[in-house]
């Protein structure tokens, strides 16, 4: 029996846990998930753990949307001996900081996020959403919406709640906003409710929410962004992108313009825009499912064995930097002298401090 330990964050609303509960549920034959496991693999973001158990091998399953990994992530690498991420573009980006990263797509559950009757509303709906406004591009799909002026047209987003970037003065007209939590046959209903969903997003760790809606038969326009590059094949159309700046490296910003052409097209040839969207519907399932997801995972890690319970090894915390200049912080109430062309092993709370006064060597 090959032993594992598949965990993470759980809370099925947000992509981690909806990540997770997706491995879980299709575990192969001959996996034994335990806590006891010699493969642990943590599924949330690298810093959020809580400890391993003594000899276990460490992996952390994670993703990051732009071109350059943040310090929070890169510093953390170190604590483990094997990096999963969903993509391509992930691969690139965490392989300067770490010498074992494997690509795991993950998947979809095509038995559920299948194509459901649609009710006619009467007016055509554009649909669009995600856990953060700026990052899931929703305001270029406000944008592009309402450079159509389309009067028997409204955009429908579903924001989470948390999100702290949407705007409070939002009152586009023909635009909804659903900012409540949603259980998964009412989020199905929203999705399927509509005549297109639009994900302009400027990064992805992979794209659970657009792909979902190419399994449900909707037509789909996408930016072939970071993770949604690994399925845009199966969208309806794909938009025109090009670099932009964020406080961390770079992301990918959606031709406005030809969005609106997209919308416009599907708008006017709905029917056709159906059909090739139902005839693609299954081939999400078919290339993504959890099934395969799950193999792929448990042949990217080494074979586990069951180990001796014991208390958990808690992670070190420790990280190796430089500094430009010699200086002396107080960390703890106790003065650390530094001296540059030396290497110090710090924690991360020493680490923070020498970043923000400047002295940490890139």
């Amino acid at each position: 029996m090959n032993y594992q330990n598949w965990h993470g964050f759980t809370d099925g609303r947000f992509g981690y846990g909806s990540m997770l509960n997706g491995f879980l549920s299709a575990v192969p034959d001959g996996v034994q998930i335990s806590e006891d496991a010699s493969v642990d693999v943590n599924m949330t973001v690298p810093f959020a753990i809580k400890g391993w158990l003594h000899g276990t091998h460490r992996v952390s399953f994670t993703m990051w949307e732009t071109d350059t990994l943040p310090s929070r992530f890169s510093r953390w690498m170190s604590q483990y001996d094997q990096v999963l991420v969903p993509c391509q573009h992930n691969y690139e980006v965490f392989s300067p900081h770490h010498r074992d990263v494997t690509v795991v797509p993950l998947g979809v559950d095509a038995a559920f996020w299948t194509p459901q009757p649609r009710k006619d509303r009467g007016m055509f709906i554009f649909t669009c959403g995600g856990s953060l406004w700026k990052r899931k591009g929703l305001d270029i799909a406000v944008e592009a919406f309402t450079r159509l002026r389309l009067p028997d047209a409204q955009l429908w987003i579903k924001a989470a709640p948390h999100a702290q970037d949407v705007p409070k003065d939002f009152n586009a007209k023909n635009v909804r906003m659903f900012r409540s939590w949603m259980d998964p046959e009412t989020e199905r209903l929203f999705y399927s409710s509509s005549n297109c969903f639009v994900a302009p997003a400027r990064g992805e760790g992979f794209g659970l929410i657009p792909l979902q809606n190419i399994s449900l038969g909707i037509p789909t326009i996408l930016t072939d962004t970071s993770g949604q590059a690994e399925f845009a094949h199966l969208a309806l159309a794909v938009t025109p992108h090009h670099k932009a700046a964020t406080q961390v490296g770079y992301w990918d910003e959606a031709d406005v313009d030809y969005l609106a052409q997209q919308m416009l097209w599907v708008y006017e040839n709905r029917d056709k825009a159906d059909r090739i969207a139902q005839s693609r519907a299954h081939l999400a399932g078919e290339e993504f499912s959890w099934a395969k997801a799950a193999e792929a995972l448990a042949n990217a890690l080494p074979e586990g064995r069951l180990l001796e319970s014991g208390p958990l090894e808690e992670p070190s915390g420790t990280f190796v930097c430089r500094v430009k200049e010699s200086c002396t912080v107080e960390v703890n109430a106790k003065a650390q002298q530094f001296l540059p062309n030396t290497d110090y092993s710090v924690t991360e709370n020493t680490l923070d401090i020498l970043a923000e006064a400047g002295y940490l060597e890139r």
